[in-house]
């Protein structure tokens, strides 16, 4: 297994010479959802936005791959036969971003966005004072809707095979239709449910099994849900915080509300430099907890 990441990291290592610019071309359109090979070692395919362009098995019958774009940590790139573990952040899109032209998880806002206008996806800890960078994996849903458990689960499974993730500080976040896929990982799938650390819903369509979300409680997970009062799914958003701290859950679920925002809150929410969850960031908050 260690030998197959350092592969993995040795070919991507290879790939950081590459132009990093926004307005680099993703594969073709017939090509961007292909075979992909049985291997724990996953594959890089140039970059785009400063992240690497990787396939990822999704176990899915129809679309047995998903195209995904890898934020990996510099000090992982300087280092590729590093022993540090790093944490991992989740991230599924909405409608918008679905398809097969990568191009589209570089618009609107998205976390891909940031990371590709210069953010390098670190943050401090404010409980212990030391600074994480995160592996951030985003794969694209080629069908008009978004992933969820069960897709979710084979490609996490990949990530932690051929990546040196620590397995403490798995993150998951998702806007819109991501956010529904989220929820779906929270109430579908237990054994993958209680891999992750904290969660960060945005804006999020609604969940189809709500009154599974008490999973959130009930496997330690900490919930920041970040929603405007003008969005439509906002009744969602109050309801789901409202099911996870019914308990009184030891780590109680957070609802920030953007007043007078629709749907739209991963405009700011995704911004590293909006701090408005107790003076951090999401990204800082996410670092307070592992598993």
């Amino acid at each position: 297994m260690k030998k197959s990441i350092r592969i993995f990291l040795a070919a991507i290592f290879l790939f950081s010479g590459i132009s990093c610019k926004k307005t680099i071309e993703p594969p073709a359109a017939n090509q961007a959802v292909s075979a992909f090979e049985n291997s724990s070692v996953l594959k890089s395919y140039g970059m785009l936005g400063r992240q690497y362009i990787v396939m990822l098995p999704t176990g899915d019958y129809n679309y047995t791959t998903s195209q995904a774009l890898l934020w990996v940590p510099p000090d992982v790139l300087k280092s590729p036969k590093t022993k540090n573990k790093y944490p991992l952040i989740i991230n599924l899109y909405g409608q918008g971003q679905c398809g097969t032209n990568l191009q589209l998880m570089l618009q609107g806002n998205t976390m891909s966005e940031y990371i590709a206008d210069g953010f390098n996806a670190f943050a401090k800890n404010p409980k212990d004072g030391k600074t994480y960078s995160f592996f951030v994996c985003s794969p694209q849903c080629p069908t008009s809707w978004g992933w969820s458990a069960p897709q979710v689960n084979v490609m996490l499974q990949t990530l932690i095979d051929s990546l040196p993730i620590d397995q403490t500080r798995i993150y998951i976040t998702g806007f819109s239709a991501g956010g529904w896929g989220l929820w779906s990982c929270m109430t579908d799938n237990n054994s993958l449910t209680k891999k992750f650390a904290a969660i960060v819903p945005i804006s999020s369509a609604a969940a189809d099994h709500p009154d599974k979300i008490t999973n959130v409680d009930k496997y330690g997970i900490a919930c920041l849900n970040v929603c405007g009062n003008q969005d439509a799914f906002y009744p969602n958003a109050v309801s789901y915080t409202n099911i996870i701290n019914s308990n009184k859950p030891p780590i109680p679920a957070i609802l920030k509300t953007l007043k007078g925002v629709g749907h739209s809150a991963w405009v700011q929410a995704y911004d590293p430099n909006w701090e408005q969850i107790n003076n951090m960031n999401i990204y800082e908050w996410m670092l307070l907890y592992h598993k």
